[in-house]
């Protein structure tokens, strides 16, 4: 270290001192008053010594010196650490102990009344989820309207909450209606999920077929490569055939009369015919999700 190096700078003087003062040539044993005579130093000896002195105290102060400036030097680095080094554990302390920030929930206007734009589900009908605030949807995959719905929702739906649940539920009125619910809830049960969802559509509303038969369907199928065996088994199963019971007495419970319709929370249901157009319907939606979080939040 460089505080090392001044001090042996130090020590080098001072000896060299040392050295230059036993270098004095020792008078010979003579006679007293020849010895009396040798005793009394040379100018030249004196002056020589006080060189050597005041080159010794030169060398010194600037070698206190320079301890000093390195001293100084050392302590502002050392100060210096200790600071960034106190105010990183101050910011690792307040971000240890700050709270979870909570994500904002967007602003949505909301205008909607009863009667005019939505209805009320009276009673309302019990939610798949009650942690989360639902969205169902009532279609049929017959239904024109909801062919081109089908695209709005798809956009909508990346855009939800994590504290939003969405739930497709096909409406049942007839014999064909409840044929294609019982082939919506096989997809579900093989793990089919939306690509089979919008294919079955893309069959029916571009490539006409109706899929009316199980014939049909399975020939449908297995053109998407699931086997005749597979759809049989998931088609036919026992709960397959109790999900279709039970979406058909939720959509009597929330009086559903046409698709595509939304029930919000099992409490609203919105219509094409309130709304005045299909993108409005997730407007409202929108707005009645963001009404029932505000109403959590407040109890």
């Amino acid at each position: 270290m460089k505080l090392q190096k001044l001090i042996g700078i130090a020590l080098a003087s001072i000896v060299l001192a040392a050295c230059a003062s036993d270098d004095t040539p020792t008078a010979p044993v003579a006679e007293p008053s020849a010895m009396q005579a040798q005793s009394v130093p040379t100018s030249s000896e004196v002056d020589t010594s006080k060189a050597v002195a005041a080159q010794t105290e030169t060398s010194v102060e600037q070698v206190a010196a320079e301890i000093k400036e390195e001293a100084q030097e050392v302590s502002q680095k050392v100060e210096s650490t200790v600071q960034t080094e106190l105010e990183e554990a101050k910011s690792a302390l307040a971000t240890a102990i700050a709270p979870e920030a909570k994500p904002k929930a967007p602003v949505i206007e909301d205008n909607y009344k009863e009667g005019e734009h939505y209805e009320l589900v009276v009673p309302p009908f019990r939610t798949a989820n009650p942690d989360k605030i639902e969205v169902r949807e009532f279609f049929w995959y017959g239904c024109g309207h909801c062919y081109s719905f089908e695209p709005l929702l798809t956009a909508w739906k990346k855009n939800l909450a994590n504290y939003v649940d969405f739930q497709p539920s096909p409406a049942i009125w007839n014999g064909t209606m409840k044929f294609h619910a019982q082939v919506f809830f096989a997809i579900e049960a093989l793990g089919l999920g939306d690509t089979m969802h919008k294919a079955i559509f893309q069959a029916m509303h571009v490539d006409r077929n109706p899929l009316s038969t199980e014939a049909q369907v399975v020939r449908f199928f297995e053109s998407q490569g699931v086997s005749e065996n597979d759809f049989n088994k998931a088609f036919k199963s026992f709960g397959v055939g109790s999900q279709v019971t039970k979406a058909e007495a939720v959509m009597r419970q929330a009086a559903i009369s046409g698709t595509p319709e939304l029930v919000v929370n099992g409490k609203y249901r919105i219509s094409t015919r309130k709304a005045g157009s299909q993108a409005n319907m997730l407007k409202i939606a929108d707005a009645l999700v963001e009404r029932e979080r505000r109403m959590r939040a407040a109890n």
